[in-house]
């Protein structure tokens, strides 16, 4: 649908309302220089703001091209996308001397992007420094990424809304991510890394940045890990298990944790399900059978259960790794493992085999 706009902002609302973004044109500041009619975009997520007031368009040493700018033209579209579907304005912003931008801006229930491109008339060759700004008292987490060392992994941070946010750059493409806890980075795939040359976990704090920061935006197939010294044989399963190297699974859940300091996560095929726990520093960690129990389709649900559990040795237990199991558990089980530095666990639900009656008969071979 086409339309003649004439008021600002124009506002955009994903499907579910809670994500709100809007594109404006306002006078910046930017150092010490005032830039009127500046385009600027700002994103809400239920109704607290996760992106603020942050530039659109290109600028060269000499300032912002995209100033003394208005809007002309706009356009509403619906479309699908890879995390679901979404609300898009294609707006067309003009200058009195010609320069033109054309923007859009997309918003689905998790995320939120915004792409420019500059219809140039006279050849104008420039570069892209759009800046885009959070809201004050946002943490970043895992430190500032380099590009000029080939890190160019997204900035996650946590907004002062409690919300968190993974904001990246493809150009003059600008991505955001928002989620409830860090730990459901972990549970889709954004393509905002084209591959890993490699997998280094070096430390505990190490493999659980790895799984909050860089493995969720990696589009390619993940390097076999390359683990360091300083993480126990369990740790080491842990980790492939949060990676899932073993084939598709049926449902894949993590559970909690925080990036750079722990995780607890899980994998189902069929009834059986494999947890996996891991950490930096020693801490004691909890899991409740029940909630995979509650999160298991109820035709696949059993009333007893064998525990196979691999861990890091206690004081006193000789070895690398100890692996035990319990049979006839319940549903309510509750396993608390103490974790060492660098360490972790894996543990296997299993549903039993009931037992055959009389009615039943022979087993067939």
């Amino acid at each position: 649908m086409k339309s003649t706009v004439s008021e600002l902002p124009l506002a955009l609302f994903s499907p579910a309302k809670r994500i709100r973004a809007e594109l404006s044109v306002e006078t910046l500041w930017i150092g010490a220089t005032v830039y009127p009619e500046c385009t600027v975009w700002r994103v809400w997520y239920d109704g607290r703001p996760v992106v603020d007031a942050s530039t659109i368009g290109l600028q060269t040493e000499a300032g912002p091209l995209a100033y003394g700018m208005r809007v002309v033209k706009a356009t509403r579209h619906r479309p699908q996308t890879g995390i679901g579907p979404g609300r898009e304005i294609r707006a067309r912003f003009a200058a009195r001397d010609g320069r033109e931008l054309e923007v859009t801006l997309r918003v689905t229930d998790l995320s939120a992007f915004c792409a420019v491109s500059e219809l140039r008339k006279r050849g104008r060759s420039c570069q892209d420094l759009s800046l885009t700004r959070f809201p004050e008292g946002s943490v970043l987490l895992g430190g500032e990424p380099s590009p000029a060392s080939g890190d160019c992994r997204p900035q996650v941070r946590f907004a002062p809304s409690g919300k968190v946010v993974a904001w990246w750059r493809h150009g003059t493409e600008q991505h955001a991510v928002f989620f409830d806890r860090p730990g459901d980075l972990a549970q889709r795939r954004f393509g905002a890394l084209p591959a890993l040359p490699a997998l280094p976990v070096e430390s505990g704090r190490h493999g659980c940045e790895h799984l909050f920061l860089t493995v969720p935006f990696t589009k390619a197939a993940l390097p076999e890990p390359a683990f360091g010294a300083a993480v126990t044989p369990a740790y080491r399963a842990a980790f492939g298990l949060c990676l899932g190297r073993e084939g598709a699974d049926d449902d894949f859940w993590v559970v909690r944790g925080e990036p750079g300091e722990f995780a607890v996560a899980a994998r189902r095929r069929g009834g059986e399900w494999r947890v996996a726990g891991l950490t930096d520093e020693a801490r004691t960690l909890t899991v409740r059978f029940e909630d995979f129990w509650l999160r298991t389709p109820p035709e696949l649900r059993a009333l007893r259960y064998t525990v196979a559990i691999l861990r890091d040795p206690v004081k006193g237990e000789a070895g690398e790794r100890v692996e035990e199991s319990f049979e006839g558990q319940a549903p309510d089980v509750r396993v608390a493992l103490d974790l060492a530095r660098g360490g972790g666990f894996v543990l296997v639900f299993r549903a039993a085999a009931a037992p055959r009656t009389a009615a039943a008969g022979p087993a067939r071979p």
